[in-house]
């Protein structure tokens, strides 16, 4: 019972991380996008989806990025970057046998920071269109 609760929650948990990468991902206009947000599920790959999330993160920055250079929209919209990067060095870092219960703690922290900004760029994206 309790080792499926340590397999469940994660599981599910990750799987609505992905989700909120995936609509952000759908958010950006399609011009601009690299990345299609069906790739976003790319990430339930174990090991190869470590290194996916760094390329996701590159997309959906650089996404709204050009859309704000191109004037889309009016201020330039933070996707939690820095935090991704964050998350994405402690994700990496678990791997390593000793490190793995010193980098659980900051890669949660971050990727519920992460998380978070996903959101709040959503949200910004979609009222700046509707204004």
């Amino acid at each position: 019972m309790f080792l499926a609760f340590l397999i469940i929650v994660p599981l599910v948990t990750f799987i609505f991380y992905i989700r909120a990468i995936s609509k952000t991902l759908a958010a950006i206009a399609e011009p601009y996008r690299t990345q299609s947000p069906g790739m976003a599920w790319l990430l339930l790959i174990p090991i190869f989806n470590v290194i996916w999330f760094f390329f996701l993160l590159k997309a959906m920055r650089d996404g709204f990025r050009q859309m704000h250079q191109d004037g889309l929209t009016q201020k330039e919209i933070d996707t939690g970057y820095n935090y991704g990067i964050g998350m994405g060095c402690c994700w990496a870092a678990s791997f390593i046998p000793k490190l793995i219960f010193i980098a659980l703690i900051p890669m949660f922290v971050f990727s519920i920071l992460h998380w978070n900004k996903l959101n709040s760029a959503r949200r910004a994206i979609t009222k700046q269109q509707n204004t």
